[in-house]
């Protein structure tokens, strides 16, 4: 059915209809005590007062859903709206829907101007004898349409009057079919449900092209008095209005008597489907509708959006398994929860997000998002360090550095003397840069720091993605900062994609109900925050087994032999284990601890998020191609010291040093200070 917009000038209707809805319009003025002689140049005035232009019926924006789905665009996973509504075109209504609408609101609609002379005579008599103050009943569906989108819900008679005047106006720019269309998606259902398509799927569960008699009577009757006829809640009255609207169409010869007993008897048995409010994935979900909110216009969310999100249901469900398991074989150490992030790094598509172990469970403040919640990262944050040094310095893995008793200022200490010490308490003399990150020592990564500078760590974390606020401190290479986990595996993904940054997004594709595209994948464009020789040894470093044996021994190598960059990280007190690792097409980032931040018993971040992190990857890649990391054509593998090291093409190795290791080129530190 097309619908045809006719023709308007923006003026007040013909003198002819206009003296017909005065002269309402005074018999209602009348009611208020009003004389008639003065009563019509009031109500003129009074009413063509900034009155809305009928013809921006059309134009107002209409709340709709915003629907989330699955990656495969299948699965619906969270639905959010200002009004739930579903727009349709009227030619996707059931005409049997249209003819009850007709009989339980306004039957000669296809034939009067706009409003109903008898109706409002009936209306403004019922007010009288009832002796209220309000005006009720007589509306057309023209003037219940006026009502709800071009004047306020203040129940005067000047806005009654101006109510019959724009419905006339309505009524010469639209045709009765586009008010009609206009009206089902407007109306209120109940149920939370706006406009015919949202009140069948709540209520049946099918569309509104797919209603029948008995379900079109049923919803048409809510329309009057949503909470009074609400099927659901008081069946005993739905049945009685819907009698009263099959009665109507029988009257009208718009339904045979036959069917009308049919309707009623099927409705007895009607079970109602309850609109379900269970979101997949929440904390995912809640995280992808307020980065909407960032990217898109407020009018354009408010109008509904379909939007295909990067969530892969089952790499999400396996890892919430797996946390949840995890998590409850740590309880004896004092763990309530977890979470896990994983990225393509390639993309930036976050392919699971599990924010805590259980959504639901208040007593580990389940709903709070751990993913994007700020933490300690520990020692995860110290291959920026690194990558930052590499870049800058031009030094290689075989660089070496002192690990050694140091100390430094600090006023913030009790002491007034800053004493690091390393994880296992021990000083390892001269290292290799290798060694040095694979193994976590605290005192070579505070010298890198030193000799890279504080506000250049800052700046390339900055650079990777790092977005909260960090203190310019000397220990923020070993995790005096707060971040999110989020941010962490965003910056970890451009170490494995070369040294291109891709920001993580859950979105692949962003559309208008009408199937035109505001944002989608294609747009992703990679920035280059690393040159690729330092993206490279850092992951050579972290994916290098052997070099970290010393201190964490064989856990975190994963099965069959794959190749994967890793790094933990654990917080002097305990309150924070993460392991972020990653194969050069998935970034894994895992934490465990407790939601109020209360200390664990002891979990190091290879035996906490370390057992998560591994666990997941042996079993969503098991079966899958074995990946390496490509080397970068600038880089090359020579020999220092006897043993094969990367090196920079065209750069002079560096000379074997003390203990088999390469130049000492990092700055010595400080003689002890005096105690304070």
């Amino acid at each position: 059915m097309l619908i045809r917009r006719r023709s308007f000038r923006e003026e007040a209707p013909g003198p002819r209809t206009l003296l017909i809805v005065l002269l309402s319009g005074l018999l209602l003025l009348g009611g208020c005590g009003i004389g008639v002689a003065g009563a019509a140049g009031f109500a003129y005035t009074a009413v063509m007062r900034d009155l809305p232009k009928a013809a921006d019926l059309k134009s107002r924006p209409m709340a709709q859903v915003t629907s989330l789905y699955d990656r495969t665009g299948t699965q619906l996973l969270y639905e959010f709206y200002e009004e739930r509504r579903f727009w349709v075109d009227l030619r996707d209504v059931n005409p049997v829907m249209i003819k009850a609408t007709l009989a339980a609101e306004d039957v000669s609609f296809y034939s009067h101007p706009g409003f109903d002379v008898r109706g409002i005579i009936r209306a403004v008599v019922n007010d009288l004898t009832r002796r209220r103050g309000g005006t009720q009943g007589g509306s057309t569906i023209t003037q219940q349409l006026v009502k709800r989108l071009l004047l306020s819900s203040e129940q005067t008679y000047i806005r009654k009057i101006r109510e019959l005047v724009l419905a006339v106006q309505v009524e010469q720019v639209y045709s009765k079919d586009e008010v009609l269309e206009l009206y089902l998606n407007q109306v209120f259902y109940g149920n939370q449900s706006y406009g015919i398509e949202a009140a069948a799927l709540s209520y049946f569960g099918k569309h509104a092209i797919e209603l029948n008699l008995a379900e079109a009577t049923i919803l048409a009757g809510l329309v009057q008095a949503p909470s009074d006829y609400d099927p659901v809640i008081n069946p005993k009255a739905a049945l009685d209005r819907q009698d009263d609207v099959l009665s109507v169409l029988v009257r009208y010869q718009m339904a045979t008597q036959a069917e009308a007993d049919e309707a009623r008897l099927e409705a007895e048995a009607f079970t109602y489907k309850q609109l379900r409010t269970d979101i997949k994935v929440p904390h995912f979900a809640f995280y992808a509708r307020e980065q909407l909110s960032r990217r898109v216009d407020p009018e354009a969310l408010r109008g509904g959006l379909a939007v295909i999100t990067t969530i892969d249901l089952a790499q999400q469900q396996m890892a919430q398994d797996i946390v949840a398991k995890r998590v409850a074989g740590l309880k004896s150490q004092r763990v309530n929860n977890g979470a896990l992030v994983s990225v393509n790094p390639r993309t930036g598509e976050i392919l699971a997000m599990v924010g805590s172990v259980d959504f639901k469970n208040v007593e580990i403040d389940g709903q709070v998002n751990v993913a994007t919640s700020l933490r300690q990262p520990g020692s995860s944050f110290k291959p920026l360090a690194f990558a930052a040094l590499f870049a800058t310095r031009k030094w290689v893995p075989a660089s070496t550095v002192v690990d050694e008793p140091m100390t430094r200022p600090d006023t913030s200490a009790p002491s007034g003397i800053y004493r690091p010490v390393n994880y296992d308490g021990k000083f390892h003399g001269t290292v290799t840069l290798r060694s040095a990150l694979a193994n976590s020592y605290n005192i070579p990564a505070l010298l890198v720091q030193e000799t890279l500078g504080t506000k250049e760590l800052v700046r390339i974390a900055r650079a990777l993605g790092i977005a909260t606020p960090l203190p310019e401190v000397q220990s923020l290479t070993l995790g005096a900062g707060t971040v999110r986990l989020l941010d962490m595996v965003g910056a970890y993904s451009a170490f494995a994609n070369d040294g291109m940054r891709v920001d993580p997004t859950p979105f692949l594709r962003i559309s208008y109900k009408s199937g035109a595209v505001i944002w989608d994948a294609t747009e992703v464009r990679g920035e280059r925050v690393l040159p690729s020789e330092s993206a490279y040894m850092v992951t050579s470093i972290l994916s290098e087994n052997r070099a970290r044996y010393p201190m964490f021994g064989t856990v975190l190598d994963l099965a069959g032999g794959r190749i994967a960059a890793v790094k933990t990280g654990t917080t002097s007190d305990y309150k924070d284990s993460l392991t972020i690792g990653y194969t050069p097409s998935l970034v894994v980032g895992v934490w465990v601890g407790n939601t109020d931040s209360k200390p664990m018993m002891q979990v190091a971040g290879s035996l906490g998020a370390g057992g998560i992190w591994k666990e997941f990857m042996d079993t969503w890649l098991k079966g899958r191609p074995l990946e390496t990391f490509p080397m970068p054509a600038t880089v090359k593998t020579g020999t220092v010291c006897g043993v094969p090291e990367l090196l920079y093409v065209g750069a002079t190795p560096p000379q074997c040093g003390i203990a088999g290791a390469g130049p000492v080129r990092t700055p010595r530190p400080t003689p002890d200070l005096p105690p304070a």
